[in-house]
């Protein structure tokens, strides 16, 4: 099982480095953090797309903080941003992208579309069905390591600068 996220705030937070975990006053993620997820797919509105999704990437799941975290919400479900693994689609964009992904995700995750992604709606379960079919849609897309999307990376630092990646 692996995770949908509606990243509202996504390039406001690369700009800023505030990176490596997601946050929420609900107990949603708590929920989703028993069934141990693996990865955590990323999702924006394109703009000018209303009802639309824009995958943005796949994100490596960690059961600690790879960042220091400074937060006023109650549960966190962190990421770690330095893996080879977290990952971010640059071609993602395209109007035929978009469709498609929308195509897959809108009938299996119809609350969360009719709700536009507001709260809780935001943060959705995506079974091994669902991310077999996103895994095979974005085999060929370009994509990059996180961290090359982030224009000022002395913001994003680890809590261990010795520690290894995760694998």
């Amino acid at each position: 099982m692996d995770i949908f996220f509606y990243w509202q705030k996504f390039e406001q937070d690369l700009k800023s480095g505030q990176l490596g975990y997601f946050g929420s006053n609900s107990g949603k993620i708590g929920e989703l953090k028993q069934r141990l997820p693996k990865r955590l797919w990323v999702f924006k509105t394109p703009k000018g797309m209303k009802g639309s999704v824009q995958l943005l990437g796949a994100l490596l799941v960690s059961d600690e903080p790879k960042v220091a975290v400074n937060s006023e919400y109650s549960h966190l479900l962190y990421y770690d941003p330095f893996s080879p693994q977290s990952t971010m689609f640059t071609d993602s964009d395209t109007r035929e992208r978009i469709e498609g992904v929308t195509r897959l995700l809108q009938h299996r995750l119809l609350h969360a579309f009719k709700s536009n992604f507001q709260g809780d709606a935001g943060l959705q379960a995506l079974e091994s069905n669902v991310v077999r079919e996103l895994e095979a849609m974005t085999a060929d897309w370009a994509k990059v390591q996180m961290l090359e999307r982030v224009k000022d990376r002395k913001k994003v630092q680890p809590i261990n600068p010795f520690a290894q990646p995760s694998r």
